[in-house]
């Protein structure tokens, strides 16, 4: 029933005017940006259900569990293949599938085409991309899937030499405040800097639409853009604090879930038997995080051994 509402109609009923202007709507216009009224409210009501009181991060960084599981599924006999990039995916006549790949073991060496034949084909990647990928796919399916609308993340992490804050850990920022990025996280005020060689590991990010300036600029121009700001949150902020940088940027990267979005969500099992998909769009109500990666992961993979066995 929540799905029938909005966020917004639901949060500005419930909560009041003053409240729904001072906390809400800034969060979901910084979610959502120009979207924010379409969000429903299952989609809000899953984020705050999820959300408690502790945090936990895992021992080593992500990094460490990538490396875990890479370990674990190699042993299993699982070939991983890196630096390598999908090109086309056709399937054929037998019903297995074509998987054009485009190669580049070694920056100096030139891209090398090959095509690898497989059984099945699971696909994680975006609405889009999965249409451009598989143009075989029927017309009304990749319609439904353009009809999938998400927002992009742009995010620029920072090691430093100082501390830029005290004691905050993260701070949401509202679009009209004049600062270039949407949240500052200053992730060694949660895990002590004393794990990451002594730096100060801070991040900023945002969530833009696809189509923003943002995906375009070159690192140079949005630091900046971003390292300015920073002397709003500490006045003695240089920028020869800064020891080394890295940019991350994703067009899809939040989905945008409106009224009765359920009835939009696809199946894991797309009309080519034998090609499945799985991705944040299909998490719904929840919102995208690594628990829920493995819960669709879990399910994409029972499903398959049920249809092959």
């Amino acid at each position: 029933a929540l799905e029938k509402e909005t966020a917004h109609q639901w949060a500005l009923r419930m909560m009041g005017e003053e409240a729904y202007k001072v906390v809400w709507e800034p969060l979901l216009i910084g979610k959502f940006g120009d979207y924010y009224q379409e969000v429903n409210m299952a989609w809000l009501w899953a984020r705050l259900h999820k959300r408690s009181f502790k945090l936990g991060y895992f021992k080593g960084g992500f990094q460490a569990f990538v490396t875990a599981l890479t370990q674990k599924v190699q042993e299993q006999g699982v070939k991983i293949c890196l630096n390598a990039r999908i090109t086309n995916i056709a399937p054929m006549d037998d019903g297995q599938f074509c998987v054009q790949i485009d190669s580049q073991p070694d920056a100096d060496q030139s891209t090398q085409a090959s095509n690898v034949t497989f059984d099945r084909v699971l696909a994680t990647v975006s609405p889009n991309l999965l249409g451009k990928l598989i143009p075989a796919l029927p017309g009304e399916y990749l319609s439904d899937l353009n009809q999938l609308k998400s927002m992009g993340a742009v995010v620029m992490v920072l090691a430093l030499n100082h501390r830029l804050t005290e004691d905050h850990y993260w701070i949401n920022l509202p679009k009209g405040e004049g600062v270039p990025f949407l949240a500052l996280v200053e992730h060694t005020n949660f895990i002590d800097h004393q794990h990451y060689g002594g730096d100060h590991i801070l991040y900023c990010g945002d969530y833009l639409k696809p189509d923003h300036e943002y995906f375009s600029l070159t690192k140079e121009e949005l630091l900046a853009r971003f390292l300015p700001a920073l002397t709003k949150f500490n006045p003695d902020f240089k920028e020869e604090w800064v020891r080394k940088s890295w940019l991350f940027r994703t067009k899809y990267a939040q989905p945008i879930p409106p009224v009765n979005h359920s009835r939009n969500i696809p199946p894991l099992e797309t009309p080519i038997p034998g090609l499945y998909w799985a991705s944040m769009s299909q998490v719904y109500p929840w919102d995208r995080g690594n628990n829920h990666a493995v819960e669709i992961g879990r399910r994409a993979a029972r499903l398959i051994l049920e249809k092959s066995g």
